[in-house]
């Protein structure tokens, strides 16, 4: 056959007809101006609700405008301290979700613009908390805040832009389920390094003190070498996907199969590395038997992955294989969030996890005042993050309770009031609001990407 002439010939009617008729059935119906302006609108509002719950609760408010003057110099006080730097990496956190909730629900405008209107909402809204805090006794405001709250709003409105850059690029290349495996790396990537460089073994060696650097020599001096005492074989498990999702991004890259094992073993070995040394400028223990747990369990995922991945690929097609995919990630997720895995037995303690102060945004981050606060808020967001938009692209019905990231939100309410029942697990409502935001902020990366729903994995 002449492949030149085939090409140059037109498409069957029934055919285009066909795929526009299956496409239509999966396009998301826009919504009339108005109705969109008030669940936009409604969402922001949500928002700043959020971050007013995190930052005004408990304010005790003193309406005298005379001692609030008093506090002025206070808050225009540009002195720095150790504290200040942890604080405002919870500041830049807590307001790189505003920056990113604003670039995806603006209206078509130009990336300028977008970027401009979140940073300076970002801006007004800081300054108005901390206005408000110049009123209350037991509260600091502080223009450093302000500083770095607005430095978030722009860091997260960039970061979305940039993830659907890199989404539209990787569009045009092969796809084992329609997105990018590229997005499950990354994702996992982070949430795998932000375990093992803060989450695990989070005590600080006693009488630690000074800055990164002292820190860092100071726990070099108490380094661990080889010593699996204190460690846990279940979070070399949890490295065990990333190794698999690394080799299947870097052969959707153009690797082959071997090549891609090996690039996958080099960088999951220097990453956990640097991950543990990571550990010491945080004053934390460092120990190279974690090197070692995190680093094989890179390596058994990448050798899975060399040895199964290709034949799978032959045997699980379409819907399956998405499906497939869900259902292992969603497995994974609950490992996260479940462990160790020992059923909570007290009535006490289960009723105590129900308490409405559980639901208070940053509740349970308030009493630590380091970097394993900022983490553990993080960490979830990159692990739900993949989750949406798989969806993105293979929602589980085409309409219903099951359609669009629905399921997705499921998951991470499931995963998070299951820990109620287990031991030694803290049920919160900011793990829930951060790993629902993942997933909607997947979906619409990847919608805002110009990808389009295959199909569904569950039809009638």
């Amino acid at each position: 056959m002449d492949l030149r002439r085939s090409r140059r010939e037109p498409k069957s009617p029934v055919t285009s007809q066909a795929q526009q008729r299956r496409r239509s059935e999966y396009r998301t119906v826009e919504m009339p101006r108005a109705v969109s302006n008030r669940i936009t609108l409604a969402v922001r509002m949500g928002y700043v609700g959020v971050i007013a719950l995190a930052t005004l609760t408990s304010l005790r408010l003193d309406p005298d405008i005379s001692r609030a003057l008093q506090r002025l110099p206070s808050a225009l006080n540009t002195g720095l301290a150790p504290r200040d730097l942890v604080d405002a990496i919870r500041n830049i956190v807590l307001f790189a979700g505003w920056g990113a909730l604003w670039v995806i629900t603006a209206p078509k405008q130009r990336t300028a613009i977008r970027l401009t209107f979140a940073t300076l909402s970002g801006f007004l809204l800081s300054f108005g908390v901390e206005a408000v805090q110049l009123f209350s006794p037991i509260r600091r405001a502080s223009i450093l805040d302000v500083t770095t709250n607005t430095v978030g709003s722009l860091i997260g409105a960039v970061s979305v832009v940039a993830m659907v850059a890199v989404a539209r690029h990787l569009k045009s290349r092969k796809s084992y389920v329609g997105v990018p495996a590229m997005l499950f790396a990354a994702a996992y990537f982070c949430a795998a390094f932000l375990e093992a460089a803060v989450l695990t073994r989070p005590t600080p060696i006693p009488g630690m003190h000074g800055g990164p650097s002292t820190r860092f020599w100071t726990s070099l001096g108490d380094i661990q070498f080889l010593s699996l005492s204190g460690l846990n074989v279940g979070d070399g498990i949890l490295v065990v996907p990333l190794g698999a999702l690394h080799a299947a991004a870097m052969v959707e890259a153009g690797w082959t199969y071997s090549r891609a094992t090996w690039l996958t073993v080099v960088v999951g070995i220097v990453s956990t590395a640097v991950a543990e040394l990571s550990r010491g400028a945080l004053g934390l223990q460092m120990n190279l038997g974690a090197v070692l747990l995190h680093s094989s369990g890179v390596v058994i995922g990448a050798g899975t992955a060399f040895r199964w991945l290709p034949g799978l690929t032959q045997i699980i097609r379409g819907r399956h294989r998405p499906l497939a995919l869900l259902a292992i990630y969603a497995f994974v997720l609950a490992l996260w969030s479940w462990r160790p895995f020992l059923p909570e037995t007290d009535i006490r303690t289960i009723l105590d996890q129900l308490s409405v102060v559980r639901l208070i945004p940053l509740h349970a981050q308030g009493w630590r005042l380091d970097v394993y606060s900022v983490a553990d808020i993080v960490a979830p967001f990159f692990l739900f993050l993949p989750v949406g938009g798989l969806l993105a692209v293979w929602p589980l019905r085409r309409n219903g309770w099951l359609a669009g990231m629905l399921p997705g939100l499921y998951l991470a309410m499931i995963t998070e009031l299951g820990q109620i029942l287990i031991a030694d697990r803290y049920f919160g409502g900011t793990d829930m609001i951060v790993q629902c935001a993942g997933v909607a902020i997947g979906w619409m990366v990847i919608r805002m990407a110009g990808y389009e729903p295959h199909g569904v994995m569950l039809p009638k």
